[in-house]
């Protein structure tokens, strides 16, 4: 049996199709699998057994990803927790930014819960928007 690697295929584009090809399966007088992926550019190849089917999808997805393209050195949970670090960071920037406004500037009741509360939504948006774009550079991509 193959070991379909989620790390590799989860990102929600390139799911398994693995279907049994009627016309085929009657020629054949045997169950004759054709494969297909989610992202719908895969070639249409001849049906044939399932394991051959698998193995058709498997090196379409060894085409479409590729490694990450951080530094080799530094494992991948290294990256990850730093990525962890400057999301906290940003987003403690954006909360501290906020107290001091609201303090500078003497507001109190609505007003200051709105500062504090719009500079945490942006401290958020920051670091998860950060994490957006580093993406690329922790995990492997497509390539």
């Amino acid at each position: 049996m193959l070991n379909l690697d989620r790390y590799i295929i989860d990102d929600g584009r390139h799911l398994p199709q693995i279907v049994i090809d009627e016309d085929a399966s009657t020629a054949a007088g045997a169950a004759r699998y054709r494969s297909g992926c989610a992202c719908g550019r895969m070639l249409s190849l001849p049906p044939g057994t399932h394991e051959n089917a698998l193995n058709v999808y498997l090196a379409h997805i060894d085409a479409q990803t590729g490694p990450a393209k951080g530094p080799e050195w530094l494992p991948v949970g290294v990256r990850v927790a730093l990525l962890a670090l400057v999301m906290v960071i940003a987003w403690g920037a954006c909360f501290v930014a906020g107290q001091i406004v609201a303090h500078h500037q003497d507001l109190t009741g609505a007003s200051a819960v709105a500062v504090r509360g719009g500079s945490d939504l942006a401290g958020l948006a920051l670091a998860f928007g950060l994490m957006v774009a580093a993406r690329r550079y922790i995990a492997p991509t497509r390539a």
